[in-house]
């Protein structure tokens, strides 16, 4: 029977290899053949070969598909293991499925497989990310309860799930303990600590996490850097981010779009646009590929110089490269078309918006809502309302906004009540201007009838 066992060891092996480069490729329908081949030529596949498919299933088809392999894996009388397991959750954890997680991991328990670091990390990941942060801390306990030794992974899944509850300084402390115990803090750690605290306004703690990162043996990366100098966009300290960005250009750290089009972005809020356009020219001599987010952020810029004609062509180009023009896309034309006048060519964006499906887009209708009702067209901008999938409280203050500029104090409070029923709101101007309307224009019943809703 050794002898037997040993006879097929190299060539599982093999057979191991080629899934397992299969699968990194994506062909899994060719993986499969080769398993069914083998297996038609007496090869006995092992658990590695069915953990390679298991994993590979979970990542491209979901949790069904994984959880199908191992029944499979149990026909041939192969039995799961502890990576087995890991796959499962993990792939239970890219979907949002808590309870399905936390089923697998007892199961496991149940079948006397003892757990390591890699399967309690995807549970806490995911009970994080479902909002159940005091029982992803739980599960952190209970790992060390048992004696299983944290990994870097663990301790980044626990601070970023520490930012991501609202934690910050709980992550903060939690940092200070890792330091001092000596435990692993790698450039990961470093990151997530200085995105996190970025992201929680503490732009302080952040640039003191920082500074000691510039004495330790990690080099600050792209990433360090680019959530920097979000954070200080983000909190009104422009020009500190902007120096954050040419620190990152002098020293060579910018390989691709994102920190261009973040300064970029910047800018033109600031209304800077000609340093935007510097920076947009010196992005594209270097060749950078583009993504849509990219070109979202040049299409804005171009429609807020006014130059319409280049947006479009900016448009074309993003298209003839293979990318589609998303809802961004259609919300920023449509809004560059109006503030330019162009209501019909906006009404056209809206149709072509349509055809691709995204009647969702309130951004996009709000913005004709507002320009129509601006230009006194207010029953164009009721027919518009009226056609809407959505609208939420922007919608309703535009238009009672535009029947109040016309006059109509009647129709103006009649949506203003549809709005309140809805749940929606406006803002206190446009009510403020519907009360002192009808009041002065004798609608005393449709004047009670408004306060009766408002309150």
């Amino acid at each position: 029977m050794a002898r037997g066992r040993g006879r097929w060891l190299l060539p599982t092996r093999l057979l191991n290899v080629c899934l397992a480069a299969l699968c990194r490729g994506g062909s899994l329908a060719a993986a499969e053949s080769v398993l069914v081949d083998a297996i038609r030529l007496g090869l006995p596949p092992d658990v590695v070969t069915y953990n390679t498919l298991l994993a590979a299933h979970c990542r491209a088809a979901g949790l069904e598909a994984g959880l199908a392999v191992m029944g499979r894996m149990r026909e041939a009388g192969v039995e799961p293991d502890a990576v087995t397991y890991n796959s499962l959750i993990a792939g239970a954890a890219r979907r949002g499925l808590p309870i399905h997680a936390l089923d697998l991991f007892d199961e496991m328990l149940r079948a006397g497989i003892a757990p390591d670091s890699w399967s309690y990390n995807p549970l806490m990941h995911c009970l994080f990310r479902s909002g159940h942060p005091e029982d992803a801390y739980r599960v952190f306990a209970d790992m060390a309860e048992k004696g299983i030794a944290p990994c870097d992974t663990t301790y980044n899944t626990l601070l970023d799930g520490m930012f991501r509850a609202g934690y910050a300084m709980n992550a903060y402390r939690m940092f200070r303990y890792l330091q001092r115990a000596g435990l692993p803090v790698s450039i990961v750690t470093y990151n997530t600590m200085i995105n996190g605290l970025c992201s929680s306004g503490k732009v302080g703690y952040a640039r003191m996490v920082l500074r000691e990162l510039g004495r330790t043996d990690h080099a600050p990366n792209i990433i360090t850097y680019t959530a920097v100098m979000k954070c200080c966009f983000k909190y009104g300290r422009f020009e500190q981010g902007l120096d954050t960005f040419l620190s990152l250009l002098d020293r060579g750290y910018i390989s691709d779009v994102y920190p261009y089009c973040t300064v970029i972005s910047a800018l033109v809020k600031k209304g800077r646009l000609g340093e935007a356009n510097n920076y947009c020219d010196l992005m594209l001599q270097n060749g950078s590929r583009l993504d849509s987010v990219c070109y979202n952020t040049l299409i804005h810029m171009r429609c807020q110089e006014g130059k319409l004609d280049d947006a479009f062509e900016l448009v074309s180009m993003m298209e003839d490269g293979g990318l589609e023009s998303d809802e961004y896309t259609f919300a920023i034309l449509v809004n560059g078309l109006c503030k330019m006048g162009h209501i019909e060519a906006a009404e056209k964006q809206l149709f072509y918006m349509e055809i691709k499906g995204m009647q969702s887009n309130v951004v996009a209708y709000n913005c004709l809502v507002d320009a129509l009702c601006k230009f006194q067209e207010v029953d164009a901008a009721i027919r518009l309302l009226q056609c809407m999938k959505l609208k939420d409280d922007f919608t309703y203050t535009s238009l009672v906004h535009g029947l109040c500029r016309v006059g109509r104090y009647h129709m103006a409070s009649k949506f203003l009540r549809i709005c309140l029923r809805e749940g929606n709101n406006v803002l206190a101007s446009a009510k403020r201007a519907v009360i002192a309307g009808l009041r002065s224009s004798g609608f005393k019943n449709d004047l009670r009838k408004v306060r009766i809703d408002w309150v």
